[in-house]
C-alpha cells in the first residue's frame, strides 16, 4: 500500500520531532501494510513558508535513515499545501511541491472550520497549470460535514479526495466517521493517508484498514491504496467515475454479517 499523506519529516512542522520518532512512525506504518510513504509537511504562505528544497533535503535524510535501519519502506517527497489565492502563481515559480514531485497532482488543505470563497477559483487555476488538486481529508471539514453534496460538485470537476483512514475508526468524532462511511460507500474516495504526525499508541490501524476493505471491497481497496497512488508516482492520469451519487448507507447494518470475523 501507498500512504500519500504523512507528517514524518523531523522538525519541519507539527509532526515528528526527531529522526528517532520518524523511524518509529515508519515502522508502525510498515507493520500496518504500507510499503511507500509520501512525506507531506504543511506548507503555508507567510512567515512559516517551507521551501521545496528544505523538504527534499529532509526527505533524503529520512530515506537514508530508513535504509540504514533496514525498514522495507520507500520514502518519497510531497507537501500538504494550505490553500491561498496565489497557489497557481507559486506553482509556476517552483515554490510548491507536488505529490511525489511529479508535477501532476497537488495535495491541498482547506481550513477545518470554513471553505474560503476563492476555493473554486484556486482549483480552476491549478487545473490550468496542468495540476489535479487532491483534497486532503474532506471528511473533516465542518462545512463539508454540513453540506456533503459539495463533494459531488467538486468530483464532477475532477477534484480527487484523500481520506485519513483513521477517520473511519472514530478518531475525529462520530460526524467525521459517518461522512467517511458515506464517501466510501459512494465511491468518493481516490486515496487514503495516515496523516501520521507522531507515534501512535493504538494498535488498531490494521483493523481499521480491514474494515475499510470490507466496506468498499477488494477491487476498490486495491484501487485507492495501490493503483491510484501509483499513478501519482508515475505522473499518469487517473480515470474517475463521472456519475457520482452521494449515498446514505447504514454501514452498521452492512457490516453485521461479517462482525463475528472482524470484531466491528
Amino acid at each position: 500500500m501507498i500512504d500519500i499523506h504523512s507528517h514524518i519529516l523531523p522538525g519541519l512542522d507539527d509532526g515528528s520531532k526527531s529522526l528517532e520518532e520518524t523511524l518509529e512512525i515508519v515502522r508502525q506504518l510498515q507493520k500496518a501494510g504500507f510499503e511507500t510513504i509520501l512525506t507531506t509537511p504543511h506548507v503555508i504562505e507567510g512567515t512559516d513558508y517551507l521551501h521545496p528544497d528544505e523538504i527534499l533535503a529532509s526527505v533524503e535524510q529520512v530515506r537514508q535513515a530508513v535504509i540504514e535501519s533496514g525498514i522495507p519502506v520507500q520514502i518519497l517527497p510531497g507537501a500538504e499545501n494550505y490553500i491561498f489565492p496565489e497557489m497557481a502563481k507559486w506553482v509556476r515559480e517552483g515554490k510548491l511541491l507536488t505529490l511525489g514531485n511529479t508535477k501532476r497532482y497537488i495535495l491541498v488543505e482547506l481550513p477545518l472550520m470554513e471553505i474560503p470563497r476563492y476555493t473554486d477559483q484556486v482549483f480552476f487555476d491549478l487545473n490550468v497549470e496542468g495540476l489535479t488538486p487532491v483534497l486532503a481529508h474532506p471528511e473533516r471539514y465542518r462545512e463539508i460535514i454540513a453540506e456533503p453534496e459539495r463533494l459531488i460538485e467538486w468530483a464532477k470537476r475532477g477534484i480527487l479526495f484523500q481520506i485519513d483512514f483513521r477517520s473511519l475508526s472514530g478518531r475525529y468524532g462520530p460526524q467525521v466517521k459517518k461522512l467517511t462511511e458515506r464517501m466510501l460507500s459512494s465511491g468518493l474516495i481516490h486515496f487514503i493517508g495516515s496523516d501520521a504526525h507522531r507515534v501512535s499508541h493504538s494498535e488498531s490501524d490494521a483493523e481499521t484498514l480491514q474494515s475499510l476493505r470490507q466496506i468498499i471491497g477488494e477491487e476498490k481497496f486495491e484501487e485507492v491504496t495501490v493503483r491510484n497512488p501509483q499513478c501519482i508516482l508515475e505522473g499518469k492520469e487517473i480515470r474517475v467515475n463521472e456519475e457520482y451519487v452521494l449515498k446514505n448507507v447504514d454501514i452498521k447494518k452492512k457490516k453485521r454479517g461479517i462482525s463475528r470475523f472482524f470484531k466491528i
